[in-house]
């Protein structure tokens, strides 16, 4: 079977291979040996061009950190996904009744045009920016990335103002928004929605799913990667700094061509090369506590490959006093301390052999693979305190921590007040001599100080056409369906619930989230288009079957509606040449046929007409 269009990821694939294998009965072989056909075994591979997607995209917008203080920074970013046409995004930016917002920078680069407003200028009553993306009309595969422009609040706005902002989107005509919600002086709340498909069949099964994310931490350091020009880098890219052994190159990437550009590490195998963050929006500043997020792939050819996070760092990478803490994601289980897990905690002393230990580490939902997106999501939360999670990018983030872990014996000098630390990214070079074939990949980088978020309710109506079969975790209500959060700070998480489809009309569906001090925050909206079938079963009889010449015959005909839809029904029966009618049952009589309009009428509904006439 042939998979889906939507099975194939990324933007360049053009080909789908299997490889078909066969081995001999002598089953003392070492597991498919010789599978390349030159002992009793052969193959065979197989290969389909992958389809032209449905020209179709999808958006969704996000607000990262806390509107509080003047100075702070709200990142507006666009999520997008599309295939086989043009995409734009128009994002009207939100503007106060006295204004107080500047455009602090935007991307990608060269993707987008403002109206009424430049970068580094007031947002005005009619700003507005578009983005433009690349034509992809005809072409196989979907292009992803965000958009994004972040505005700085240069004076206080007061405390509960709620601020709306809308984004469009626009393909050949096919217009579709996406909108958030956010308060001064509360958490940014995002909620979205989605369904396990858009066409279902009645009595099938359909599952909705909630994700929310609750930023309560003030965002200090954004880094996409967007406006640093494409090219490699040695020995860091603008607003880094290098850290660690070994050569050390750097690439940034635009892979789709559609401006979202990335970072990609280079370095010769068993050297492990850092970059620091020394730009948090133009100052360079220590980080100690707060949260770190950013998306990573490992690209390699060989298992062990792993990626790393620096979460704190002192760079100091050639004495004694080095030290540095760090999360690690790797394709397979950790080697060290705690070998049981993929993604964990690494923490460096000194330098030399066995400067570094791996305590703690854990399998995540999924496993890690090579050439796929995850974000990386790790808080320190005090010095000597951490925890992080990992799932697929594009998927809801999940609720709680893979690992978490606290230093028991903690060094000297490791503390928050004891230097300046850093935060940032480290390219594996890989061991076994496997060389410039090692790369990690990185996108997104984002750093927040923390807030305190609030006490929140998810909440989500059951349909009309729904009857609900189950959901996950442990809702206060059933209808509708109301989980307690609690007090949530920078937290993210997800809960699904699932019903079966009872109607044949279309199912709207929007939940949301409430709570003390927090204006309602409403999902996008889901609708599932339900595939009924439109039936109706007729049987007709005469009576008596056996007739004499000048014989009055009676004729029946019933009918069932038999189908899932209301049906309009109408019955017609020619008049045989042999036969006189006497009787019409209701019927209208036109050239010869009688014909009955029995009206709509509902699933199960059912009936019969007749009519009478002689043998002539």
């Amino acid at each position: 079977t042939m998979p889906a269009e939507d099975f194939f990821p990324g933007c360049n694939n053009t080909d789908f291979y299997i490889h078909i294998g066969m081995r001999d009965n002598n089953m003392a072989e070492s597991d498919w040996d010789n599978f390349s056909g030159t002992d009793c075994n052969a193959h065979t591979t197989a290969s389909w061009s992958i389809p032209v997607p449905t020209a179709d995209y999808s958006i969704h917008k996000r607000a990262e950190g806390v509107l509080q203080d003047a100075g702070d920074l709200m990142l507006y970013s666009i999520d997008f996904e599309y295939g086989n046409g043009p995409l734009s995004i128009t994002d009207q930016l939100p503007y106060p009744a006295t204004g107080q917002f500047i455009i602090e920078s935007a991307g990608p680069l060269g993707a987008y045009s403002i109206t009424n407003g430049s970068i580094g200028g007031a947002v005005g009553p009619s700003t507005s920016i578009t983005w433009t993306l690349p034509n992809r009309t005809g072409m196989v595969g979907k292009a992803s990335g965000t958009v994004w422009v972040l505005l700085r609040m240069t004076s206080e706005i007061n405390s509960g103002t709620n601020i709306f902002n809308t984004a469009s989107g626009n393909m050949n005509g096919n217009v579709k928004t996406t909108s958030i919600t956010t308060t001064v002086g509360q958490s940014v709340v995002n909620l979205v929605k989605s369904q396990s498909s858009n066409t279902l069949a009645l009595g099938a099964v359909v599952t909705y799913i909630l994700e929310y994310d609750i930023s309560g931490s003030k965002l200090v350091g954004y880094q996409s990667f967007d406006d640093i020009p494409l090219g490699n880098y040695s020995p860091a890219p603008p607003g880094w700094i290098n850290s660690g052994p070994g050569i050390n190159y750097w690439e940034i990437l635009d892979e789709c061509g559609t401006g979202d550009r990335v970072l990609r590490g280079d370095s010769d195998p068993f050297n492990y090369p850092g970059l620091l963050y020394d730009d948090l929006f133009g100052s360079p500043t220590g980080f100690c506590t707060g949260i770190i997020v950013t998306d990573v792939m490992i690209s390699a050819s060989y298992e062990g490959a792993d990626a790393l996070i620096n979460i704190r760092n002192n760079n100091k990478p050639e004495t004694a006093d080095s030290i540095g803490y760090a999360v690690v994601l790797s394709v397979d289980e950790f080697i060290g301390d705690n070998a049981n897990g993929s993604i964990g905690f690494q923490r460096c002393v000194g330098t030399g052999p066995g400067s570094c230990i791996w305590p703690a580490s854990a399998d995540p939902q999924m496993d890690i693979d090579t050439n796929r997106w995850y974000r990386v999501k790790v808080e320190a939360t005090d010095d000597f305190s951490f925890r992080a999670k990992v799932w697929a990018r594009g998927n809801p983030e999940p609720a709680g921590w893979d690992v978490t872990w606290t230093d028991p014996t903690p060094p000297a000098g490791g503390g928050c007040a004891d230097d300046v630390w850093y935060t940032g990214l480290a390219q594996q070079g890989g061991d076994g001599g496997v060389g410039s074939f090692v790369h990690d990949h990185y996108d997104n980088f984002m750093v927040y100080e923390p807030r305190t978020s609030v006490n929140t309710i998810l909440e989500d109506p059951i349909p009309t056409g729904i009857t609900r079969l189950g959901q996950s975790g442990s809702p206060t209500s059933t209808n509708p369906l109301r989980w307690n959060l609690g007090t949530i700070e920078n937290e993210g998480g997800s809960y699904t619930w699932w019903g079966e489809v009872t109607t044949c009309d279309p199912i709207t569906n929007m939940g949301n989230i409430t709570g003390s001090g927090i204006a309602d925050v409403y999902s996008n909206e889901v609708i599932l288009t339900v595939s009924c079938i439109e039936d109706v079963e007729i049987v007709k009889t005469a009576t008596p079957n056996l007739i004499m010449l000048g014989d009055l015959v009676t004729f029946e005909i019933c009918w069932e509606n038999t189908g899932e839809l209301d049906s309009n029904i109408v019955i017609t029966d020619p008049i045989p040449a042999r036969v006189t009618p006497v009787s019409l049952g209701g019927a209208s009589n036109v050239g010869g046929i009688l014909r009955w309009n029995i009206g709509v009428q509902p699933p199960g509904a059912s009936g019969c007409v007749t009519w009478t006439g002689t043998v002539n």
